[in-house]
């Protein structure tokens, strides 16, 4: 496993990976080494920098607090901001995984119209032509 490293390159044949080349953070040191598969890993630093200011609370590592880390009454991925919600890697004890964050995107379409409804509006119509 390598860790805090730049990928600078990737080396394959016929859409086959066969190297990898990198600079090590630590060092600087260009690698170069034959592998064959690469998983990237780049959830662990939220971009919310954008959110100071907007009443969306954040957890100390600046990920979005939803449901009841703020309250018992919060529906499970509102967060400090009423009708507010936040899914995916940004969020606060997220498993940063694709597949987590489509299903938590499709139980928020749900939530929506919930809210929507409580709060007297009309849920969007959605058409499919």
């Amino acid at each position: 496993m390598v860790t805090q490293a730049e990928v600078t390159g990737l080396d394959g044949n016929d859409g086959m990976l066969e190297a990898i080349r990198w600079r090590q953070g630590t060092s600087g040191e260009d690698v170069r080494r034959p592998i064959r598969h690469l998983f990237l890993f780049i959830g662990a630093e939220p971009n919310t920098n954008w959110l100071f200011g907007s009443g969306v609370m954040l957890d100390a590592k600046g990920f979005v607090l939803t449901g009841r880390d703020i309250a018992d009454e919060r529906r499970s991925l509102e967060t400090s901001r009423r009708g507010v919600f936040a899914i995916g890697d940004v969020r606060s004890g997220s498993v940063k995984r694709v597949a987590a964050a489509v299903g938590e995107g499709a139980q928020v379409v749900a939530t929506l119209h919930a809210h929507l409804a409580a709060s007297g509006q009309e849920s969007p119509v959605v058409a499919n032509r």
